[in-house]
């Protein structure tokens, strides 16, 4: 059943991990809420140096009209500061493992998005599964980038980041010397753009009573043509060249849990393998 209300999907958090103090996390309508939110948090001097190098992404469907968004965002001046709605499209949010699932039901078409990290590795995973639907699906996503210690925020002036075209994607370089930011995919089409988006409000830094403003780089624009049963993975990483096939790459992180609750002997009960999972 669709959300009616956005509180729950707005307050309600997620997290994945890559056992090196690097982390995914977001709410799970979307909206950045903390400081501390981001697609790709590396940890560039493991287990510290945490830097936000992937806000989000901004992802929408479309059929024969006009694209259909499935992200939120809050803006700090808008009259409704929340703006899309796409969490309206959620039908389910659940957990495989500690992989997030969520699922969208669009016009008839069902699309559910993971998102994991690679242990030991600076690397986040995005996969779009086009599980049923009538007809071609179009998915188009906004990369928003930064590149920033997690503790602090991002006020972004004339700061403009360098960007190439790479096997599979693009590099992005922020400035001399910074840990270059990795959009590969195994089947999409990525381009490179330059606008920054400004004024992003993260209403627990208000809380805190601490800076509640953010501003985020729209720095790629990522194109896929799905039929009724195919996926696309699009893959964050501060590594050149990171595994690519989606597949594959969840298999690797499924049976690196799997292992872990084998070792620990709990098999079977399901609070204690949620406990094992959490602890690693």
């Amino acid at each position: 059943m669709p959300v009616a209300d956005p509180s729950p999907v707005i307050e309600r958090e997620w997290i994945v991990t890559n056992g090196m103090g690097g982390y995914s996390s977001g709410t799970i309508a979307g909206v950045l809420t903390r400081r501390y939110h981001g697609l790709l948090v590396a940890a560039l001097d493991p287990p510290l140096g945490r830097t936000v190098l992937v806000a989000k992404i901004d992802d929408s469907v479309s059929f024969d009209g006009d694209p259909v968004p499935l992200f939120a965002n809050q803006w700090a001046d808008a009259q409704n500061p929340v703006e899309p709605n796409g969490f309206r499209h959620l039908t389910r949010f659940h957990l495989e493992g500690t992989t997030p699932v969520w699922s969208y039901e669009i016009d008839g078409a069902v699309l559910e998005k993971r998102v994991w990290m690679t242990p030991g590795a600076n690397t986040t995973y995005v996969r779009y599964d086009y599980r049923a639907g009538p007809r071609t699906l179009r998915l188009g996503a906004k990369v928003l980038v930064n590149h920033r210690d997690f503790h602090q925020t991002t006020r972004s002036g004339g700061w403009r980041m360098a960007s190439e075209d790479v096997a599979g994607g693009i590099r992005i370089d922020a400035f001399d010397g910074a840990a270059p930011i990795h959009l590969l995919s195994d089947s999409a089409t990525i381009e490179s753009g330059h606008e920054w988006y400004r004024d992003y409000f993260l209403s627990v830094e208000a809380f805190r009573g601490l800076d509640a403003l953010d501003d985020n780089l729209y720095a790629a624009q990522v194109e896929a043509i799905l039929e009724p049963g195919e996926s696309v993975t699009l893959v964050a990483s501060t590594e050149a060249k990171p595994l690519l096939d989606g597949a594959d790459a969840l298999a690797a992180r499924t049976r690196y849990e799997a292992d872990l609750i084998e070792a620990a002997s709990v098999h079977g009960d399901d609070l204690f393998e949620r406990l094992v999972l959490a602890a690693d």
